[in-house]
């Protein structure tokens, strides 16, 4: 499963200190309903890991994938980016049809357009 997700050094550095600094086992990717595209992008830190979950291990990051967001993510590449704000993890979804502007929604259905103020710039 090492491939099914690409991680960025940037985002595996990221992932081992937020991994440290938590004292947890990694971090869980989860795709919800809502945002302003219609799904969300979810992170948490993963305390207890989920059986069902697929789990990612590049060079010390761990990264648990919920089951049901498995078909969301697949050949995605996670990224830790850094501004004069600070930094996150972005996501570049090729499974993604629709995005919006804030990074943190995406549609697979390119017929929903972005409902939100930040994709109207």
């Amino acid at each position: 499963m090492e491939n099914f997700i690409n991680i960025t050094p940037a985002a595996i550095k990221f992932i081992k200190a937020s991994i440290e600094c938590e004292k947890c086992l990694g971090i869980r990717l989860d795709i919800k309903p809502g945002g302003c595209s219609g799904m969300s992008y979810e992170m948490e830190f993963v305390h207890e890991p989920n059986p069902a979950d697929l789990v990612i291990e590049k060079d010390g990051a761990t990264v648990y994938i919920s089951s049901k967001s498995a078909l969301f993510v697949a050949n995605m590449t996670m990224d830790y980016v850094t501004t004069p704000m600070g930094g996150n993890i972005v996501f570049e979804n090729p499974n993604a049809k629709v995005k919006c502007a804030c990074g943190k929604s995406f549609s697979m259905d390119d017929s929903l357009p972005c409902s939100s103020e930040c994709c109207k710039r």
